[in-house]
């Protein structure tokens, strides 16, 4: 229940004071949160809860299922000793040691206004209703609408008195604080002059409410130009994009400002293709005596900045550099969607990842690699301020270099064999038309059986390995027909667990939750057969982590899958085993593939299993790669890059595919093109010649690298 110590607010004494959980403050368990919503949290410990207010600043709070019981004693106005104990008598604890375990957390409840002070008629206040509504009139300007309601400050679109529209910025009520930050943001934007700012119309105070006003911008958030420009796969107009984000900082940076809240619900690109930098309440004029506090949201916190939090010390004063860092993660964001870190709920992760972490290669994310604007961003990233780029115009300036179409594409020539051969393939695949040829034999379902293949590539299931090839084809050619085809082949491998974990991925393909739900019931039947020792559970687990990467989001329940996997890898890996067996392997890399699918957290026994493997000298491409991922460890990395490459020649040019994706090298795909033969001559290397059309994609089959795992 320990959570990080804070302090409170001084206002309230903690001892005497009731505190009281609005009645508009929720304190939900994770596991009745939709499936999307999950997801954004990722892995929790069981009985979890997020305690959120709309309305107010501060981000939702996880909390452990002890703390969020102890909140709920402060359903009814209650002292913090009162509450703590009835909480103990309740369940038989000694109270000291649950004041003292639970006091910082409960503290930092009541600095988060997630805990309030109770009003004299015992309640506390809730979450802002809007003062004002529309054709009202206040300091002259007539309302239009709401655009947003906190807990200190409205924002109105309204008109001014000479009729032009305006962003009026209201003081909710008398505080000096608010009524502080409003005057300093309506200096800062007078000082800007409304270039890459709204233009400043004025300020004042209303029957003691301070306010700002300021021009109305038409627009639509950058995060969705960006994700349009994502959508229609163009590059060149996301560099544009950034470019001109860039570009807005660097003058204003010039202009002696640093923003001091960057993220995108604050910038606007305008209807006129301007980027346009909103909300300067937090900014920080250069040779201003006073200026507000630094703050934020902790996904843009610069290193410095982060470990400052862990520490408990009090938060650097924001820099050029900092501001650096903040923009290239946003930068970073509106390129790939995601942020540079794999992210947590747990604000505490976050920061250590923010602290320590490197940013990973667009390729780990799935995203193509762009190896000049990752160099760019990776120098903005730095964790050494010194490192980054000696201003925003500077990077600017390596961005522009940056630019996609400087790239020089290669000369497309006459198709080749395998070309040739892949395309005949895939077109009997999208048909199930029968091939005669010899080593095209993938009609009907069935290879060929004189197909040559290596030793480890071949499938015992040969209509299981043709139903992932047409998966796969279908996903990577964006095909409906070929992905119907992988439909009528997954039907033809049978009813095992293995089938069905691949009716499950197919289905998920087809967009046809029914059929994914199926699949998941369907695989789980048969799951649950195989015993604690049997040499199938290792790879099913393998399977099962295929089938819950990326479930969340989807009207699709994976918690029973997640659960019956969670429960099968914690034995695996509490099991003694050899080092270096096919045991340890499995189950390391089992642990690995679930975490990354966020269906659970890393588990306890995972370190020293990879730990007893690294002493060992075992393991592969494949299982270092995830562990780096995971943990972020520089030895996991160099553990990858010291790995032999596979015998075979298909499995081969799929972990020199792994690591483009570890690294973001090209050099990788370059070698892995080399290896593709004349023609497809084994089913893994059809499979390769196919992933090399988006190689940052490229999946080995979960039964292929159950094989090599286990080599």
């Amino acid at each position: 229940m320990n959570a990080p110590a804070t302090s409170a607010a001084a206002d309230d004494d903690l001892i005497a004071t009731l505190f009281h959980l609005p009645p508009d403050a929720k304190c939900l368990p994770v596991a009745d949160l939709a499936a999307r919503l999950r997801d954004r949290i990722g892995p929790v410990e069981a009985g979890q809860s997020v305690i959120t207010r709309p309305g107010h600043r501060l981000v939702a709070r996880l909390v452990p299922a002890p703390l969020a019981a102890l909140v709920g004693e402060f359903r009814e106005p209650s002292l913090i000793a009162d509450a703590v104990l009835r909480y103990s008598r309740a369940r038989g604890e000694e109270p000291l040691e649950i004041l003292d375990d639970a006091f910082d957390a409960l503290a930092t409840l009541i600095e988060g206004r997630m805990l309030v002070p109770a009003d004299a008629d015992g309640t506390g206040a809730p979450s802002p209703e809007p003062s004002l509504g529309a054709g009202q009139d206040f300091a002259g300007y007539e309302i239009l609408s709401l655009v947003r309601s906190l807990d200190d400050t409205e924002l109105y679109k309204a008109r001014d008195p000479d009729g032009r529209t305006a962003a009026l910025k209201i003081a909710r009520d008398d505080r000096l604080e608010t009524a502080a930050i409003l005057v300093h943001e309506a200096a800062i934007l007078d000082h800007l002059g409304g270039r890459d700012s709204p233009a400043y119309y004025g300020q004042g105070v209303e029957g003691g409410r301070a306010w700002v006003a300021m021009r109305w911008c038409d627009g639509i958030p950058i995060a969705s130009a960006a994700q349009q420009s994502r959508a229609s796969r163009d590059p060149a107009s996301l560099h544009r994009l950034v470019w001109k984000l860039f570009l807005a900082y660097s003058r204003l940076h010039r202009a002696g400002v640093l923003h001091g809240d960057i993220h995108p619900g604050n910038i606007l690109l305008g209807d006129d293709g301007r980027v346009l930098i909103l909300d300067f309440g937090a900014a920080v004029r250069l040779g201003q005596a006073v200026n507000p506090p630094r703050g934020g949201i902790p996904h843009f916190h610069d290193p410095a900045m982060a470990r400052a939090m862990l520490d408990l010390k009090m938060p650097p004063p924001a820099t050029f550099a900092s501001e650096q860092y903040a923009l290239c993660v946003l930068a970073y964001l509106l390129v790939t969607g995601l942020f540079p870190m794999p992210g947590s709920a747990v604000q505490e992760d976050l920061l250590r990842q923010i602290a320590e972490r490197p940013p990973l290669p667009f390729a780990e994310r799935g995203i193509p690699a762009w190896p000049a604007a990752e160099a760019v961003l990776t120098r903005g990233l730095a964790k050494d301020p010194a490192k980054r780029f000696h201003s925003i115009a500077g990077l600017a300036r390596a961005w522009t270099a940056a630019a996609p179409w400087r790239v020089r594409q290669p000369r497309r020539g006459r198709p080749s064999n395998g070309d040739r051969a892949l395309n005949r393939l895939i077109e009997d695949l999208r048909t199930l038309t029968p091939s005669p040829r010899r080593g095209e034999g993938w009609g009907e379902g069935v290879l060929s059986p004189k197909l040559p293949v290596g030793a480890r590539a071949a499938l015992p299931n040969q209509p299981l390995h043709n139903a992932w090839l047409a998966l796969r084809a279908g996903i990577i050619l964006e095909d409906p027909e070929i992905l119907a085809a992988a439909a009528i082949l997954v039907g033809r491998a049978g009813t095992g667990w293995a089938a069905r974990s691949l009716a499950g991925l197919v289905a998920r393909a087809r967009s046809d939750p029914y059929g994914e739900t199926k699949a998941i019931k369907a695989f789980l039947a048969e799951a649950e057969k195989l015993g604690p020792k049997d040499p199938e559970l290792l790879p099913a687990l393998l399977a099962a982590a295929r089938m819950l990467d990326g479930i969340a989001g989807r009207r699709v329940d994976g918690a029973p899958l997640a659960r019956w996997a969670a429960e099968r890898i914690d034995a695996a890996l509490a099991a003694p085993v050899k080092s270096g067996s096919r045991e340890a392997m499995l189950s390391a890399y089992a642990a690995l593939a679930l975490g990354r699918a966020r269906a659970m957290p890393w588990p306890e026994g995972l370190e020293p299993r990879l730990d007893a493997l690294r002493a060992a000298r075992k393991g592969n491409i494949w299982l270092w790669s995830e562990a780096s991922f995971a943990f972020a460890r520089p030895l996991y990395q160099a553990m990858t890059l010291a790995m032999p490459l596979p015998a075979d020649p298909a499995a081969q040019g799929f972990a020199l595919l792994r690591l483009h994706q570890l690294t973001g090298g090209m050099q990788w795909v370059e070698a892995a093109r080399k290896l593709v033969a004349p023609a497809p001559e084994s089913p893994l290397m059809a499979l390769l010649m196919l992933e090399l059309k988006a190689p940052e994609r490229a999946v080995l089959p979960w039964f292929g690298l159950a094989e090599l795992l286990a080599d």
